[in-house]
């Protein structure tokens, strides 16, 4: 199945199309959460604070996976919008060929530096152990984390995006299953943890694999579409690169907050990670809408519909600032609820330090709109570099105060601020990298926006 997105209201086809993507990024972050939960149910705070600890780590490693295979993935889109077939195949041969290469490197290098970057970040001894025997399977599995997200992501550029969701769903269950089988019945650890969610998203792949041979005959390639051709390769590492790149860079920021935060204690690494898990649900809404725009966005510049981008741009971030405003209703009143819900049986200072983040965040959150609708459309276009320097905008509202509250908590004074107070203002890293990075991209997106007007 695919989807024409340069026809019809730009307004329906993008929410309808960001459903499929919302539920399957909820589901995506279960894969995490589900593991932190079930981890803590089964084998205790301890192991659940582990597994969150690593939180940071993930996201640099399997966010910059899944930036890199989406950017290829709207090369491929550009050329379906534009009816090149030919051009479908071979970017999707090529995307095929550099996903390899690099998910491969880079699981090389995790593995081998796992262990010392989580004593660099200061991971409480009482669970690094834990941490290290979760992360390194997740680590060794990035090649089956870019299988499913480049096959996933090439469907979705051909307008299909509710297949890849059906595809993660049973993937999500099936790491639950495995995660109950491998720690309760073969008694592995939070090892056990980290190898489900690896067989998990194998399994999403090959599923991706069966549906393109016997369904999406747009995506059948042959050796010649495998033809070395460096003017591709350098398109697709154009905007693929710099994507993931950006998420890394943006991951860089948490891992200096979590840095910060884990020396603060195992309670204080436990309230965090729980306020961000619930953080993640809170913007996956603004995220899908932003996938969704992309996807539309470089179908409708392959058919030069400079109209539509522009109108798609605006109502996504109508959309975006809407559910922004009921997540804050949300949570304000059950913020807690969720927060007991997630982390299960807890110190109190936990749960009150998890509200406050996750509140903070929230309220806060109209200031990720910005940068997700305009950073999607804009990278979807080919313009990554001032997406690339908002990125690292964002890590002075992250990593910078993150290190102005260690400076502020060292020596005398840091006695006399306390623990408390330093997680109070780091709970205002987030909501302040947002505002910065949005500030930065939006002069670049407002002036193209005027170049398309120009050519109407």
């Amino acid at each position: 199945m695919t989807t024409d997105l340069t026809k019809g209201s730009p307004l329906k086809q993008i929410f309808l199309f960001s459903i499929p993507f919302l539920i399957g990024n909820l589901f995506q972050q279960f894969y995490n959460v589900a593991d932190m939960v079930i981890v803590g149910r089964t084998l205790g705070a301890e192991a659940y604070g582990a597994v969150g600890a690593t939180g940071s780590l993930v996201w640099f490693a399997s966010g910059a996976i899944q930036a890199l295979t989406t950017g290829f993935s709207v090369i491929t889109a550009r050329c379906f919008g534009a009816r090149d077939e030919e051009g479908v195949k071979r970017s999707f041969a090529a995307a095929i060929k550099l996903s390899a290469i690099i998910s491969v490197l880079l699981a090389v290098l995790c593995t081998v530096f796992a262990r010392p970057i989580l004593e660099f970040m200061r991971t409480p001894d009482d669970i690094v152990d834990r941490s290290y025997s979760y992360i390194v399977w997740i680590f060794a599995g990035l090649v089956a984390t870019a299988l499913f997200n480049l096959l996933s992501n090439m469907i979705r550029a051909l307008g299909d995006s509710r297949t890849p969701l059906y595809f993660l769903v049973i993937a999500c269950i099936i790491n639950i299953v495995l995660d109950f089988v491998l720690i309760a019945v073969f008694g592995m650890d939070t090892d056990g943890a980290g190898l489900a969610t690896v067989l998990a998203q194998l399994l999403s792949g090959l599923m991706c694999v069966v549906y393109i041979i016997k369904k999406q005959p747009r995506l059948h390639i042959g050796m010649r579409h495998f033809k070395v051709d460096l003017d591709l390769d350098r398109l697709l590492l154009h905007v693929g690169v710099p994507m993931a790149f950006l998420n890394m860079v943006l991951s860089v920021g948490s891992i200096v907050m979590q840095f910060v935060t884990n020396g603060m204690g195992t309670l204080y690494v436990t309230a965090q990670t729980t306020g961000a898990k619930l953080e993640s649900f809170v913007t996956q809404p603004v995220l899908s809408f932003g996938s969704s725009v992309a996807v539309f966005a470089a179908q409708n510049y392959g058919a030069r519909r400079y109209d539509r981008v522009i109108d798609g741009g605006r109502k996504t971030m109508l959309m975006c600032a809407l559910w922004c405003g009921i997540a804050t209703l949300i949570m304000i009143p059950f913020g807690r609820v969720f927060v007991s819900l997630l982390a299960g049986e807890v110190d109190q200072l936990v749960v009150d330090n998890a509200y406050m983040y996750i509140v903070i965040n929230t309220a806060l959150s109209l200031a990720l709109v910005p940068i997700v609708v305009c950073k999607s459309i804009l990278q979807s276009l080919g313009r990554t570099l001032w997406c690339m320097i908002s990125g690292f905008t964002e890590i002075i509202g992250r990593a910078g105060l993150s290190a102005v509250v260690m400076l502020m908590m060292s020596g005398a004074f840091g006695a006399a601020l306390g623990e408390q107070m330093g997680y109070t203002i780091m709970c205002f890293c987030t909501p302040l990298a947002w505002l910065l990075g949005s500030l930065t991209v939006l002069g670049d997106y407002i002036a193209t926006m005027r170049r398309f007007k120009s050519l109407l």
